[in-house]
């Protein structure tokens, strides 16, 4: 057997690092030569294909690969089912119906990714916009300085150079990090839908920007969410069918929790019916306080997740009120110093300073928006409503059908309003 190789913990002892290097030593091409390299990123003039919030979502949740893997196994039951016995059938009902919420919560996944990305994509379009304009403008401020000084005159005290110098070297990195970022997300998003990778195609958002700033009911949130989760949903169908001849399937929902439960099941075998056939019966009632334990910590988890990205969704709307006051605020001065420059004799230099801070805070406002509408997509995705806003929600055999555009009575079960057995002690 070969011998575990291990390298040998010897190094050079050192003195610890008590200068600076000077990076820009390193660099061995000149900046305006390194922005006309020939490789370029694909650029905003690129192919673009039109797509809006309700088609990503949806056509990520139906081309989702693990659904439809999941659709095989489901169909594959139905074919053992029809042709063994009635206690099999049962069981195999089921699994079947355990393989759909299954499918359900991936299909909930993939349209939440998708969709993420998709607001994400959206905000870097938009955010690309308003620094390319940052950027147009700040060099219209130092070209206007420059042209001064090469005339002997002296520019406005306020007015620093360096300062908008800094700025518009800011506002460039930030343009390169977005222009990776589009590809990036466009990308993703490719992937996300079952598209073809092609990075001369990019996808063009369309996004209702509107956002509805309103104290979300948190108690009703996660009413609905609990009927809705594939989770709980999952245990709570275990627990309404179970019986001797689901208990294997009532073991395989108690092993998703945790290995070692559902881990002790009888052994085949004649001898053992005979010697064990007393014992058997007592299985049914401990699977039940288990499956009864286990869907109350589900739902109480559950409640928690919903709960979590409601007040992340309540917090972002006071940040999106916050950002749109310093909008509205830098709109009022930059109109103000417009409206007085003659009067007041304002000089270009501050107008311009004054729009590129509008041009800042628009950016900042799109980042905020588009990360409340990534708390609102996270929170319908821990509802479980993603999915049945496409119409591809699980509709099973012992829940009332419904198209779930409010919130379904969940059904009784057996364990409902009883004493869970042995739960006193």
């Amino acid at each position: 057997m070969p011998c575990a190789r291990v390298a040998p913990c010897v190094y050079e002892q050192t003195a610890p690092l008590n200068h600076a290097p000077d990076l820009t030593e390193v660099a061995s091409f000149e900046r305006d030569a390194l922005f006309q390299f020939p490789c370029q990123l694909p650029s905003p003039s690129d192919e673009f294909r039109l797509i809006d919030a309700s088609t990503c979502g949806c056509n990520a949740a139906r081309n989702t690969r693990v659904a439809y893997l999941l659709d095989l196994e489901q169909h594959w039951a139905g074919v053992l089912i029809s042709c063994d016995t009635e206690a099999v059938q049962k069981a195999l009902c089921l699994t079947r119906d355990l393989l759909k919420l299954r499918e359900a919560e991936v299909r909930n996944a993939a349209a939440g990714s998708a969709l993420s990305t998709f607001y994400l994509l959206a905000g870097a379009e938009t955010q690309f916009t308003y620094v390319q304009r940052g950027i147009g403008e700040a060099r219209d401020t130092l070209r206007r300085i420059d042209s001064l000084r090469e005339r002997g005159l002296e520019t406005p005290d306020d007015i620093d150079r360096s300062e908008i110098s800094q700025m518009l070297t800011s506002l460039e990195d930030q343009a390169l990090q977005l222009s990776l970022a589009r590809i990036q997300l466009n990308g993703q998003l490719m992937r996300l839908l079952g598209c073809p990778l092609r990075e001369e195609g990019m996808f063009q958002p369309r996004v209702d920007w509107a956002c509805e700033l309103t104290r979300p009911d948190f108690e009703a949130l996660v009413a609905d969410g609990l009927a809705h989760r594939s989770d709980v949903r999952s245990v709570r169908l275990a627990v309404c069918r179970l019986e001797k001849a689901t208990l294997p399937v009532a073991r395989a929902v108690l092993t998703v929790a945790d290995p070692a439960l559902g881990a002790v099941e009888p052994q085949s075998g004649l001898c053992h019916v005979i010697r064990c056939s007393c014992c058997y019966d007592q299985e049914e009632p401990i699977r039940r306080r288990q499956l009864c334990t286990l869907l109350k910590e589900s739902r109480e988890a559950a409640a928690a997740k919903i709960k979590g990205a409601a007040y992340q969704v309540a917090i972002q709307q006071q940040r999106v009120a916050v950002a749109r006051q310093a909008v509205l605020d830098r709109r009022s001065e930059l109109r103000a110093l417009e409206k007085l420059r003659d009067v007041n004799d304002t000089s270009i230099f501050e107008i311009s300073v004054a729009r590129g801070r509008v041009f800042t805070a628009e950016t900042t406002l799109v980042e905020q928006v588009v990360e409340l509408k990534v708390a609102e997509v996270a929170l319908r995705q821990e509802q479980g409503l993603l999915v049945e806003e496409c119409g591809l929600g699980a509709h099973l055999c012992c829940e009332p059908h419904s198209s779930y555009t409010v919130a379904p009575v969940e059904p009784t079960c057996p364990c409902e309003g009883l004493a869970i057995p042995g739960a006193e002690g």
